[in-house]
């Protein structure tokens, strides 16, 4: 009886999320509008989303004008309970927020993509990421702070027994990620670099401006003939 009554109660709430993920054609585009336009965080003018996308988080999401989403992306954002988790932070959170996903003006998400923003992410303006790639800005890791300790790497573990790697993931300007791509905790792509199909930006992975990687890890394979000399990494001495 408790279960049949819970059922009817989540009933009509779970119709409606039914209807603003799945609807299709321009009835849907319309309704997901105006229902995470007063969801979000914020959320710019003609933010379109196709049928099929899964956004928890909302209040931890800031979209800017004209970005689109396409079918069957996951975007999860906010900051979980640690509970008892360790943690291990990659980088500076100087100026940035855990839990926050940034999509800027123009920026196009690709059908299947996977967005994880625990640990922060920033996608700038006209950025695009492809078919199926994945941004983690928080994963679980097989090792952690106590020598000798067995981490386990699934949910299931207990708080105790796992580990997380944390780190802020920022795409610049222009820059853009083929399909198939894994981009790691604490990577930055710089501005108008793009990311060849599968590969993996690594933990604390840093392209520079102006190139084209690949690879895994990914390596400079181009440089754009007008670009200026290599970008100097934020953390480290010129």
């Amino acid at each position: 009886m408790r279960d049949l009554l819970r059922f009817l109660w989540a009933l009509p709430r779970s119709l409606l999320l039914g209807a603003v993920i799945y609807l299709p054609g321009e009835a849907g585009i319309l309704l997901r509008r105006w229902y995470y336009g007063r969801r979000l965080r914020r959320c710019g003018r003609n933010f379109t989303v196709m049928p099929g996308v899964h956004l928890d988080g909302e209040k931890f999401i800031e979209i800017g004008d004209d970005v689109m989403i396409r079918e069957n992306v996951v975007l999860r954002a906010g900051v979980p309970s640690e509970e008892k988790r360790e943690v291990l932070e990659l980088g500076s959170y100087a100026g940035r927020q855990r839990g926050v996903v940034l999509i800027r003006d123009r920026a196009r998400i690709a059908f299947g993509a996977v967005i994880l923003g625990y640990g922060g992410v920033t996608i700038g303006e006209k950025c695009g990421i492809g078919p199926y790639s994945i941004l983690l800005s928080e994963s679980f890791h097989h090792q952690g702070k106590v020598p000798g300790r067995i981490y386990k790497y699934s949910q299931g573990a207990a708080p105790e027994e796992q580990c997380v790697l944390r780190g802020y993931v920022e795409m610049k300007d222009g820059s853009g990620v083929a399909s198939n791509v894994l981009v790691l905790p604490g990577a930055t792509i710089g501005r108008d670099a793009w990311v060849a199909p599968n590969s993996v930006v690594r933990l604390g992975g840093f392209i520079d401006d102006d190139v084209i990687v690949k690879g895994d890890p990914a390596a400079t394979v181009f440089r754009r003939r007008y670009s200026p000399v290599a970008t100097a990494r934020p953390d480290r001495k010129s």
